[in-house]
């Protein structure tokens, strides 16, 4: 059921994500084979490629993962006290799982149109700290409400309801890139500081999130007992893809193709 929904919604969000670009007359669409003109039915397939496979499946482990290691919603507690629990599951999500998770969906959007692996790393570079800040945007709110109120066998229903918004961002993502787009993180910033340029920021973030899963690993290591085979398999896979992700982000493992690559960029 959870795959289904996860697949069903994200598949929708897509399809309404091209059927708005093509009434407000943005980028269109470059696939005019279908029978709806505007849609192109190979980047909805990839969307939806997504809700069936990686999606539901990484959120549903990592719901249960959270809860065996962060602790469950006592029955009968407080709404403080519900906030204070959902509040630390949202912190160590928001710096470990879900800036990950994002750069994953980039590389396998990249892999599965065909890009080269040096490709698939220089847009993982260039998109992953848009991507990022549009998921801050987002998810802190979200999640605070779903770890507080919705008990966690509906959590990835909910997740996927607001996916449906969220969606439509990522596939946007998926087919143009985020170059040059701009998030609510990215307004808020400009506000503050009279900056218009978060770029500066990147570097350091990455830093934190990697800082945050080596702070994660030696808390799933301590607490091996609660959290069992399932949160330690949790925790090695999001820490692998951490330990491949952030290096190439940070420009660590760069080849001379690469640097050729984003010059020509």
């Amino acid at each position: 059921t959870k795959i289904a929904t996860s697949f069903t919604i994200l598949t929708a969000a897509d399809i309404l994500r091209q059927f708005l670009e093509s009434r407000n007359t943005l980028e269109p669409t470059k696939n005019r084979s279908s029978a709806v003109s505007w849609w192109d039915p190979e980047r909805t397939s990839r969307m939806a490629a997504w809700g069936l496979t990686a999606h539901p499946i990484t959120i549903h482990f990592w719901f249960n993962h959270l809860e065996n290691w962060i602790g469950k919603n006592p029955v009968g507690a407080s709404k403080g006290q519900l906030f204070k629990i959902a509040a630390k599951k949202v912190l160590v999500d928001q710096l470990t799982s879900m800036p990950v998770f994002l750069g994953f969906f980039i590389v396998f959007v990249n892999l599965s149109k065909g890009k080269s692996l040096e490709e698939t790393k220089s847009t993982l570079k260039e998109d992953w700290f848009t991507i990022a800040k549009a998921g801050y945007s987002c998810w802190p709110v979200a999640h605070l409400i779903n770890f507080a109120f919705v008990p966690v066998h509906w959590r990835l229903l909910y997740v996927n309801f607001v996916t449906l918004g969220f969606g439509t961002f990522l596939s946007v993502m998926a087919s143009q890139g985020g170059r040059g787009v701009r998030t609510p993180i990215d307004l808020i910033y400009q506000k503050v500081s009279g900056s218009e340029d978060l770029l500066d920021c990147k570097e350091s973030f990455a830093k934190v999130v990697g800082v945050s899963w080596m702070l994660a690993g030696m808390s799933m290591a301590l607490n091996w007992r609660r959290i069992g085979l399932t949160g330690i398999g949790c925790g090695m896979v999001g820490a692998t893809a951490a330990l491949l992700e952030l290096p190439l982000i940070l420009g660590y493992y760069d080849s001379p193709a690469s640097a050729d690559l984003a010059s020509r960029d």
